[in-house]
């Protein structure tokens, strides 16, 4: 991917596709297609997806009406808030959290890979 000094693609096609091509390393099956679509309905929803951790069994969002950062499990028939657990309150930019996690991260959304500096390429 071609990102340079500028700001980091915001086209969801590109954000599916990464996704996707993620999900088919790590996860079993031929759904993959269908849980990226439940991750980017959910982020086009309010909250934002931030990065992909637990083998990518869990979607990290941030939510930035109550300031708060959760990660929830997902699968073929979607997310599941019931099951979502508080990674972090009262948090103003997500960035600093996948700074200080980005080593447990299986995937980590363009946007805060841009915001962190770290490099997609190469």
């Amino acid at each position: 991917m071609e990102t340079g000094h500028g700001t980091p693609s915001s086209d969801p096609t590109e954000v599916f596709r990464d996704v996707v091509s993620t999900l088919r390393e790590t996860r079993c099956g031929v759904h993959q297609h269908r849980m990226a679509q439940a991750l980017l309905t959910k982020d086009a929803s309010g909250s934002r997806l931030v990065a992909l951790v637990d083998d990518t069994e869990r979607a990290v969002f941030f939510n930035p009406a109550s300031r708060t950062l959760e990660s929830v499990p997902f699968d073929r028939e979607g997310t599941h808030e019931d099951d979502a657990e508080v990674l972090s309150r009262s948090l103003g930019d997500p960035a600093a959290w996948v700074e200080t996690h980005a080593a447990r991260l299986e995937w980590i959304h363009p946007h805060f890979r841009w915001a962190c500096g770290f490099d997609g390429g190469e």
